[in-house]
């Protein structure tokens, strides 16, 4: 079973009214945690200017406080909140004796700290939940909804078992809704609710574009969010992951280093041989030298991309390439098992698109022989004759290194592969200053 999992549906323009409904339900129902902050972007209520003018009149030294100074510049519930609990602070002496003043520090807290739903949005964005719900109902595109699961164990060992570590995670998630999504930023509108759950915290999510023909999730995009998700939660996890494959792969390197050697020296000494790959590298060869254009393999026809496949397979043979290749894919399973419960099935090197480059370095390999040959014969490469496996060019070193600097090449791309997305600790702690310097400039808490 994944650690985190995630449940996508979207709700269809015909069920307009069970849309607005299912806003106020995740809103409002038992177990939703009234993190609603929004109200603090609201313009100052009368109760607060009505105290604000009562405090201006009993410390007139306030005024000089830069939280009035914030508050005049912009009259908001969260500025007269600030500027009225620091002035009461500063004169408490005083202002505690004055029955005003000692309610408000009585009352004020949760009334003017959350509001009366638990729906969240983006920072900055007022949440009424009223005029949500009705303009879900009115809506005419498609509405897509999201549920985020975690286990009681992993939530509050990941620090996820409160609403604000969900809202905030959800933050930071806002261009990677819009990318998969395929709804741009300025159209983009979600919102969202934490349930608290004894055994299974989740979140509940709605998007969509204020453009209603806007918008379409891919299969793709789905796990993408996943993996966007999963990244976000489980980041220290997977980092632990991932050190532990840099470890096995500087191991790999090693090894690698060593037995590479040993077949250096057999080489050398005339004892290295791997006839179906040097036949498969003779046909190559030949094919090249009587093709035009880029010698790459997105640009070969079919049946020259046919040879430089088998080649591939050839070199997936060799035990060290098949063991940096397993290694390749225990790191991206161990990543795929956060949030996926069934693996997909594991492809041949050869088919497999992220190793592009070692088809290209063995269309480079073949190349060498062309000009090789080219070189011996004096002739120009429209005209290079390469020579068969029988010929005395077949048996001579230059296929046998050819080969052999494949498999070097091969298991250095292979062993670029199996790294950690965290490249190192310095990637890793500008990758965490970015995200606290966004976080800080929104007034997010830090985690």
């Amino acid at each position: 079973m994944a650690k985190l999992v995630t449940k996508f549906k979207y709700l269809k323009p015909g069920a307009r009214q069970g849309r607005g409904g299912y806003a106020k339900y995740i809103a409002i129902r038992d177990g939703v945690e009234k993190i609603d902050d929004s109200k603090r972007f609201a313009p100052t209520t009368w109760n607060q200017k009505q105290l604000i003018n009562k405090i201006l009149r009993d410390f007139p030294d306030t005024k000089e406080m830069l939280e009035y100074e914030d508050y005049l510049q912009k009259q908001t519930v969260e500025s007269a909140s600030e500027f009225i609990s620091r002035a009461i602070e500063d004169n408490a002496a005083v202002a505690l004796n004055a029955k005003t003043y000692a309610d408000y520090i009585a009352t004020r807290p949760r009334a003017e700290r959350f509001g009366s739903h638990g729906l969240f949005t983006d920072d900055g964005v007022k949440v009424n939940l009223a005029k949500v719900s009705q303009e879900l109902n009115e809506y005419g595109g498609n509405v897509w909804t999201v549920i985020i699961s975690l286990r009681r164990e992993d939530a509050e060992r990941l620090g996820f078992d409160n609403g604000s570590r969900w809202r905030d995670m959800l933050r930071t998630q806002t261009q990677a809704l819009s990318e998969n999504l395929r709804i741009p930023m300025g159209h983009l509108k979600w919102f969202a609710a934490f349930h608290n759950e004894s055994h299974h915290p989740h979140v509940h999510l709605i998007a969509y574009s204020t453009v209603e023909s806007e918008g379409y999730l891919t299969k793709q995009g789905v796990q993408k969010l996943r993996s966007s998700f999963a990244k976000d939660i489980f980041a220290q996890d997977l980092l632990c992951i991932y050190e532990k494959q840099t470890e096995h792969r500087n191991r790999l390197r090693s090894e690698s280093r060593d037995v590479l050697a040993k077949i250096v020296s057999q080489i050398n000494a005339g004892e290295y041989s791997n006839p179906q790959l040097e036949e498969l590298l003779l046909q190559l060869a030949r094919r090249l030298s009587r093709t035009k254009g880029k010698k790459v393999y997105g640009y070969l026809k079919a049946d020259v991309k046919a040879i430089v496949d088998s080649i591939v397979d050839e070199l997936a043979k060799d035990n060290r390439i098949s063991t940096l290749y397993d290694l390749w894919y225990e790191q991206r399973e161990n990543v795929l098992r956060t949030y996926n419960s069934n693996l997909p099935e594991r492809v041949q090197l050869s088919q497999n698109k992220e190793f592009k480059s070692i088809k290209n370095a063995i269309i480079q390999a073949a190349m060498n022989l062309v000009l090789d040959s080219q070189q011996e014969q004096g002739v120009a490469e429209d005209d290079v004759e390469i020579q068969s496996q029988h010929s005395p060019m077949a048996g001579n070193a230059g296929i046998g290194m050819n080969a052999l600097r494949l498999l070097q090449q091969t298991s250095q791309i292979l062993q670029n592969e199996v790294r950690p997305i965290y490249q190192d600790k310095r990637v890793d702690r500008k990758l965490c200053r970015k995200i606290s310097e966004k976080k800080q400039a929104q007034g997010l808490r830090q985690g």
